[in-house]
This record gives structure tokens, C-alpha cells and sequence, in this order.
């Protein structure tokens, strides 16, 4: 049987970088993807050291040119798509973080265009990357769509009282990430009697740039659960976070 090919999405550092490392363990031929070149090509310098079964591919999922680059990429070099993984995300517009705290409502604060950029990212880069990709999906045994989600985005926690994030209101962020969980639903729906499946994994709050060192999880944590959806025979129609956890949409 033919080694087993992966998209990761935003992978030069974080979940991205440590998720390939996992799957190159596991002899999965990795397509390792990010915006910037110079990061990329040292990413996977750096896991040329796990396995010879890494490259770069450049990719901003939110230009349509580069979108169809890397299908015709793809197709000419591995003629099919085992796994893609959507792992591109930001939490804000620019370079800087906001300087609001962590915990504070941002609804009434929140410049559209901020918003936008967010959603231009995390929601329609993911949906017409997954969109093009789609074709070589289906040319695999059993394709798989991993969209990766947080917590978040999960409606029913933002409204209950009660819940550990409810005062963890970013809203250009928290909505994104339910868009991709409806994304994810849809795409399930549309996909039930193909040989293709998606799903929606939040890989938990994780020490990443995104994350911060104030989170609980190290990276390898989150990148496991990644790993498995990736791998492994494991439910659809829910959204799970780390140690399978289940979480309301």
C-alpha cells in the first residue's frame, strides 16, 4: 500500500510544524504549507531530520491564484489528496496582538474591517482552499478534511453562565471558529455518500504563539488528537477537543 499524502495548512511553526512531525513518524508524506517561503524551507530543513518525506509548498489560502497553484502542484506530483488539513488561522488583523485582556468582551470594540480580515483567513481561505481541493480528495481510498476549531466557537459554552469561556469573548476570532464548525457540519452533510469525511477538532487551549504560555497544554498534546482524526477510524457529526473530549457545538 502506497504511503498516505497530508496538506497541512500554516504549518512552519506551532500545532502546524509538530502535527507533520507526527505524521512523518507515522510515514505519512507531508506537503508542509505556509505564506512565507524562508519559514517554510526552514521548517522543513528542520523535519528533513525525521523523515525525507517532507516538502514546502508556498500557499496563502486567501489568494485564488495560489489556491490553484498548489492543486496543479499536487495533482502533477501525487496525483491525489489523502488528508488535508486546515491549520491556517490568525486571532487578529496585523502584525500586533490587541492589547485588550484575554477575558474581555470585544463586540462593542471590534472594527469591522478587523473582522473581515479574521474571517478572510479562518472561514473563506479554508472554504475555497477545501473547495479546490475537493478533486483529489476523491481520489483517495478515504479522504479526510480536518478543520481545526476551538472551544470558542462552540455557541452553547459562549451562552452559558456557567461555562469555563464564557467571559472569553473575542469576537472577531470566537465567530470564525463557529463558521468553520458550520462549515465543517455542511460539508459533512453534502460529503455522507462520498468516500470523503470532515471533521471539526479543537486541539484544546495549547502553548503556542496563538495560545500564549498561559495555556495548559503542551504542543505535542494538541497536536495529537490532530494526528488521530487524521489516522484513525474515529467519529464524525460531534466536535471533540483533546483527550476526546466532547464539546456542544
Amino acid at each position: 500500500m502506497s504511503a498516505l499524502t497530508a496538506l497541512i495548512t500554516g504549518a512552519n511553526r506551532g500545532l502546524g510544524l509538530e502535527t507533520a512531525r507526527q505524521l512523518l513518524k507515522k510515514n505519512v508524506q507531508v506537503i508542509l504549507s505556509c505564506r512565507d517561503s524562508a519559514k517554510g524551507l526552514a521548517a522543513v530543513a528542520q523535519l528533513r531530520e525525521v523523515s525525507p518525506h517532507i516538502n514546502f509548498l508556498p500557499l496563502d489560502i486567501t489568494h485564488p491564484e495560489q489556491v490553484s497553484a498548489a492543486v496543479d502542484k499536487i495533482t502533477q506530483q501525487y496525483g491525489h489528496l489523502d488528508i488535508l488539513i486546515n491549520n491556517a488561522a490568525i486571532t487578529h488583523a496585523g502584525a500586533t496582538p490587541p492589547t485588550a485582556e484575554r477575558m474581555t468582551n470585544t463586540i462593542l470594540q471590534t472594527n469591522v474591517e478587523d473582522v473581515k480580515a479574521v474571517f478572510e483567513v479562518n472561514v473563506w481561505g479554508t472554504l475555497q482552499l477545501t473547495q479546490a481541493l475537493l478533486p483529489l480528495l476523491r481520489k483517495s481510498p478515504a479522504g479526510r478534511i480536518i478543520n481545526l476549531s476551538s472551544e470558542l466557537g462552540s455557541i452553547q459554552l459562549q451562552a452559558d453562565t456557567s461555562s469555563p469561556i464564557y467571559h472569553v469573548k473575542k469576537f472577531a476570532y470566537n465567530s470564525s471558529k463557529t463558521m468553520v464548525n458550520l462549515l465543517t457540519v455542511y460539508l459533512q452533510e453534502a460529503l455522507r455518500d462520498t468516500n470523503v469525511r470532515a471533521y471539526t477538532i479543537s486541539p484544546g487551549w495549547v502553548k503556542t504563539d496563538m495560545g500564549t504560555a498561559a495555556a495548559f497544554l503542551e504542543i505535542p498534546e494538541g497536536a495529537g488528537i490532530i494526528v488521530q482524526a487524521a489516522l484513525e477510524d474515529v467519529p464524525t457529526s460531534r466536535f471533540f477537543t483533546h483527550q476526546w473530549q466532547e464539546i456542544p457545538w
